[in-house]
């Protein structure tokens, strides 16, 4: 009557005393072991990064690949630099993009517009990249003075 989570090394840890990162990824491993989750399916995942350990975004990123290898449609907004670039090495070099999965971006400005592309570098806007160079001005102007 409980559900656990087990494992590898680690032990077996009820699931009311795991991470929510974790039992994110558990809930996507149940929904997909039951068979609720597979080809023809449709996956919406809203800011994975969320209660997640940042040393974990690499393999969310890899598992959304791999789901969608295997014929799931897979949506996921993010507000987070890591998940975004991690798409994009995907996106950007062939040799890791093995299924050939056209990985796009969109980025919404207001509610009707939009702008689309299959790297993060050809998007018109994208706020994620503007902020991270607005930080790293900031951090320029701190460092040499007014720049």
């Amino acid at each position: 009557k409980k559900f656990y989570l087990k494992m590898k090394g680690a032990g077996e840890f009820e699931m009311g005393l795991v991470s929510e990162g974790y039992r994110k990824l558990a809930t996507i491993i149940c929904l997909i072991t039951s068979g609720s989750l597979d080809k023809n399916s449709v996956l919406f995942w809203d800011e994975p990064e969320t209660n997640m350990n940042p040393r974990m975004i690499r393999y969310i990123v890899e598992a959304a690949a791999e789901l969608a290898k295997m014929g799931v449609q897979v949506f996921i907004t993010t507000h987070d630099y890591f998940v975004q670039q991690c798409f994009n090495l995907i996106s950007a070099y062939p040799k890791i993009n093995e299924g050939n999965l056209d990985i796009q971006y969109r980025n919404e400005e207001g509610k009707i517009r939009y702008s689309a592309a299959h790297q993060v570098s050809e998007l018109e806007h994208n706020s994620i990249m503007e902020e991270f160079d607005a930080l790293y001005l900031r951090e320029q102007s701190i460092i040499y003075g007014d720049i």
